[in-house]
């Protein structure tokens, strides 16, 4: 039996090549960032920041993949997926304790310092420590206000009693801090521990600034590295979350990274036909083939898709997400079936981005104008006129509206026909409107026409799928 593949395959890994299902051509930042890694001098915190949907936690997955692949000391930590603990360092220490464990090995002297740590941070989380690390931020916050609310948290104690805590504080911070360094020296061999953290935007803004603290202050070790991968602009909204508007969160972001990385933009046309291929759509297309009508589904499929992603500027999550919707919508078509693939396309985004303009659109009394309004904003009159896709979807909207019972022809029909008679036009934008108006007189090829209402149903029907959770 074939079972349809209807969802995108998880991100794969090869540990004998890190990069052999790199869809996005991530290997030589990867590489690039991996030597500044091992030649920056540490403890140092590198941020990757951008923007939510673009593909943060499948790049240091891939880097940290490539890092095991050449044997070199790391660990990841998911930072959203522990913010129901009420400390971050507990988590993060429980979390560096799983992950660990193939670098400690067999080692006593790692064992036993790595156990020394544990130790150690169990005695700086059971104090709390939140006056003595949140004064080592101060200057972008307001130290004097800090150190104000500590004192009446400590105005039911003597003053000597307040004094012994905070030594005692600051002892165990500095026992922790020896207890790791010595545990880096005998389990790293003397490399630099790159140590991952993602979906640090994700979570909740208390969580996500204290563990910010904790990283910068309690982990500032000789002999690690820190990735964070984070939008910085998200990360902003948390900031002032805990310390208020008024806070400067660029400023105190710089205080706890060292260097700032921007994610390249990717090849989006080679991406998406990756994850077409990765659909197994040409399961699909194959058997229309043989009508000659269907033989170009699949390609308009494809170069639409792209058109329309490349002009509204979709993230890596939303593409993914559009995909798994158009898979869905097409796999219960019959294999001699008029889909119209492009048109099914631009109505399913259309749908999404603008569902006011839809519904008017696929009503009885709607026309095309307002959805081809919207298709000229995405692909702008500069590109437009070479462009085939563009002219195949208008045609296609026009096509779709029109019927045999109406009395006249559509206005911007009327107009590509003025067009093609204007003497002064350049024959591009002729080209272009012979195009549209072939389409609409032969939207299939032959005699059949679009079927709107089918359209229509296989679009509502696949708004009854959820596609929220597809991983970043």
């Amino acid at each position: 039996m074939n079972i349809l593949n209807l969802k995108l395959k998880q991100f794969q890994f090869d540990p004998n090549d890190p990069f052999k299902f790199d869809l996005l051509g991530r290997k030589e930042e990867i590489l690039n960032l991996s030597l500044l890694a091992s030649n920056v001098n540490s403890p140092a915190v590198i941020a990757i920041d951008s923007r939510w949907g673009t593909g943060k936690t499948t790049f240091i997955k891939l880097w940290e993949q490539y890092l095991k692949a050449e044997n070199k000391p790391r660990l990841y930590f998911n930072a959203w997926e522990t913010d129901f603990s009420d400390d971050p360092l507990v988590s993060f220490l429980g979390e560096m304790n799983e992950g660990l464990k193939n670098l400690i090995g067999s080692s006593d002297k790692a064992n036993e310092a790595w156990e020394k740590t544990k130790a150690a941070g169990r005695q700086v989380a059971k104090r709390g420590i939140p006056a003595l690390i949140r004064v080592a931020t101060a200057g972008i916050i307001d130290a004097d206000k800090i150190i104000e609310e500590e004192a009446v948290k400590a105005a039911g104690s003597l003053a000597g009693d307040a004094l012994d805590n905070y030594l005692q504080q600051k002892e165990a911070i500095y026992e922790f801090h020896n207890a790791l360094a010595n545990f880096i020296e005998n389990s790293a061999n003397g490399r630099q521990l790159v140590i991952f953290v993602d979906e640090l935007d994700r979570c909740r803004p208390n969580y996500a600034i204290e563990l910010l603290e904790r990283i910068k202050h309690l982990f500032n070790i000789e002999g690690l590295i820190f990735v964070l991968a984070l939008d910085k602009e998200q990360l902003g909204h948390s900031i002032a979350a805990v310390y208020g508007n008024g806070i400067d969160s660029t400023g105190y972001l710089r205080r706890f990274i060292d260097f700032e990385y921007q994610l390249k933009k990717p090849d989006i046309s080679n991406y998406i036909e990756s994850l077409i291929s990765s659909l197994d759509l040409e399961e699909f297309f194959n058997p229309r083939v043989k009508y000659r009508e269907l033989q170009c589904d699949q390609e308009y499929l494809k170069k639409v898709f792209i058109m329309l992603a490349l002009g509204l500027q979709l993230s890596l999550r939303e593409i993914e997400q559009f995909l798994a919707s158009i898979n869905i919508a097409i796999r219960t078509a019959k294999e001699n079936e008029y889909i119209f693939p492009a048109l099914l396309v631009f109505l399913i985004i259309s749908k999404h981005f603008k569902p006011d303009a839809y519904q008017r659109y696929i009503s009885d009394d709607g026309d095309e104008k307002e959805l081809i309004d919207y298709l000229y904003k995405i692909v702008p009159e500069k590109n437009r006129n070479d462009s085939f896709e563009c002219a195949l979807v208008e045609g296609f909207l026009i096509a779709a509206k029109k019927s045999r019972f109406s009395k006249g022809e559509s206005a911007i029909f009327l107009r590509h026909r003025e067009i093609l008679q204007d003497a002064e036009l350049d024959n591009k934008g002729k080209q272009y409107s012979d195009t549209v108006i072939n389409i609409v007189n032969r939207p299939a090829g032959t005699g059949h026409g679009v079927n709107l209402k089918q359209l229509k149903d296989r679009i509502e029907w696949l708004s009854r799928f959820d596609f929220l959770d597809i991983q970043d």
